[in-house]
């Protein structure tokens, strides 16, 4: 898999944070868009086939970042979300759709860690034919026990 193939879309109301994730992802290769909130991220992901998600748990306005990936998901079942924000947010997380958390402030090479790991965790589990779906889409969750942790 490289990293041109991939589409990422960050979404973070930061936005420090988000041009900073755009530019590290844009560096490594991947096609990068960005959204500052939730109904705006809804928006590019109907237009877009992304593969991952880079989401604020916190965002502004009456989507969280939980809420803006349930619906993005339900158009695009194959997409994983990397979920970052302060450390006291991860609670929130745990059995909600969380594909992985890295804790913000994060480093360059956690980040894409997290990437590369999440990314690859699709394609290792189709290639073994672990999918569970009949047809159409491979499923991209991994079971807690496949789970490898990104957290800081």
């Amino acid at each position: 898999m490289y990293p041109g193939a991939q589409q990422i879309l960050v979404i973070d109301d930061d936005a420090e944070r988000r041009q900073r994730s755009v530019w590290l992802l844009g560096e490594e290769g991947f096609v990068v868009t960005a959204a500052a909130e939730g109904f705006s991220a809804i928006r590019v992901a109907a237009s877009a086939h992304i593969s991952l998600a880079l989401v604020a748990v916190a965002l502004p306005g009456t989507l969280d970042g939980l809420a803006t990936v349930r619906h993005i998901r339900a158009r695009q079942p194959w997409l994983k979300a990397l979920y970052t924000g302060d450390v006291a947010q991860l609670p929130r997380c745990p059995g909600r759709g969380c594909d992985d958390f890295i804790a913000a402030p994060f480093r360059r090479r956690d980040l894409l860690g997290c990437v590369f790991e999440l990314l690859q965790r699709e394609t290792r589990r189709v290639a073994a034919g672990r999918d569970g779906r009949r047809g159409g889409l491979q499923s991209a969750v991994a079971a807690p026990a496949d789970r490898a942790d990104c957290r800081d």
